[in-house]
């Protein structure tokens, strides 16, 4: 079996939220403790684990804050999702992913275990589960972990006792698994504050906050609020805040008796290298004009890109959008710039929306453009039509973002 085989395999046979939505979502962590049995409890191997969760940001966050160790000379394992191009993406030591044999071998060798055990584990608990074995075999001395969704049902949130929890911000998102009001995502967000341990806040709504409050004051958990961020700068409108909830992070590790030894980084210093498809400049197309790549999905996220957008010098703005079939389409279309031409596009994963619903929903919103059946067509009709000062932008979708930067690759 070869690793396109067998990531083909993980993807067609498991359920798998990030391609088929609700099908896919499992509402309690049975699952999760049935296939970390089979693993045979790599869970136990950690003692310094850094738990993230959040709507948007959080990605960002780990990353900063496993760069930072990183360069202080931890072995740092750090799990996120979902991938943009490669499956391994999503789980890394210190930078670097696993060798693609070794995910053919543990596939293989897990794929019969679970079997025998008559159990049919979704994508991200096979995945969760396979990152903890990998970071136990290679001896990792601490743990970062991006939550996939919400936090209290979460597979990440198995660790009773971890270093800090970090909760970014909370904005309406998953609505149909998490409630549809800010109070009730925040609550299942803050099902990652544990007894006693630290937890960080970035900024957001108040009547957000106060739920993580009063979760915090019933767990007895300290709490560590983020700076108020600098302007955006070059990086986008995201970085500033998650740069500044990152470095609280740092700051309350450091505090504590697994800190000792090393400085917290200048704020300035922290990166997130290492994170793509957010803010992210690509290669200017043939006419000259700029191309920029953002994940922003859910109406916050958009919001703020779209704002620095405008800040943006550009003679014409073309958009390049795509969306799947369980977000606030209305919503995020209803934000857009009506003076924007619109290359309507749809990823190849069955939870995508068609495009031809895309451009019906857009024009009940008074937006002009075009649909196409895939990423590909739609942004090479954004290139052809491009003049020198045009402003092209992809946005709408994580699995836009990843389709575009596979395009990018190979055409070298």
């Amino acid at each position: 079996m070869t690793y396109a085989e067998a990531t083909t395999w993980l993807f067609q046979q498991l359920p798998m939220f990030q391609r088929q939505g609700a099908a896919a979502y499992k509402a309690d962590l049975s699952g999760t403790w049935r296939v970390l049995d089979v693993f045979g409890r790599p869970d136990l191997r950690f003692d310094h684990v850094i738990h993230v969760a959040g709507t948007n940001g959080k990605g960002s966050v780990c990353t900063a804050i496993a760069n930072a160790l990183q360069a202080e000379g931890k072995r740092v394992g750090l799990f996120t999702s979902p991938h943009l191009e490669d499956f391994r993406e999503r789980m890394r030591i210190n930078g670097a992913m696993p060798d693609e044999q070794w995910v053919v071998e543990f596939i293989q060798r897990s794929r019969s275990n679970f079997e025998s055990a008559g159990l049919t584990p979704s994508f991200f608990e096979w995945t969760f589960g396979m990152a903890l074995v990998w970071f136990a075999e290679q001896g990792v001395n601490v743990v970062v972990l991006e939550t996939g969704m919400g936090g209290r049902l979460d597979s990440t949130n198995i660790f009773p006792q971890p270093l800090l929890t970090v909760i970014t911000n909370i904005g309406l998102d998953h609505q149909q698994f998490l409630g549809d009001d800010i109070r009730s995502i925040a609550r299942e967000k803050a099902g990652i504050i544990k007894d006693g341990v630290p937890v960080v806040i970035g900024r957001m709504r108040p009547e957000a906050q106060s739920v993580l409050l009063e979760t915090a004051n019933r767990f007895g958990a300290e709490v560590y609020y983020a700076g108020v961020a600098a302007r955006a700068g070059e990086d986008g409108p995201h970085w500033p805040q998650n740069r500044a909830t990152a470095h609280k992070a740092l700051q309350v590790l450091n505090a504590m008796p697994f800190g000792s030894g090393w400085e917290v980084p200048r704020l300035e210093s922290i990166t997130k290298r290492g994170h793509a498809g957010r803010w992210q400049w690509l290669k200017p197309a043939p006419s000259g004009a700029r191309i920029l790549l953002d994940c922003a999905h859910n109406l916050d996220g958009l919001i703020q890109t779209l704002n620095a957008i405008e800040k943006l010098a550009f003679d014409r703005l073309r958009l390049v959008f795509g969306a799947v079939n369980d977000k606030d389409v209305r919503g995020a279309l209803s934000v857009m710039p009506s003076a924007g031409t619109f290359y309507f596009c749809q990823a190849q994963i069955p939870r995508a929306m068609p495009s031809k619903v895309l451009l019906t929903h857009a024009a009940d919103t008074g937006l002009s453009g075009r649909d196409f059946p895939t990423v590909e067509r739609a942004l090479a009709a954004a290139l052809e039509d491009s003049e020198p000062l045009d402003l092209i932008v992809v946005l709408g979708s994580v699995f836009i973002a990843g389709e575009v930067l596979a395009l990018e690759r190979d055409s070298g």
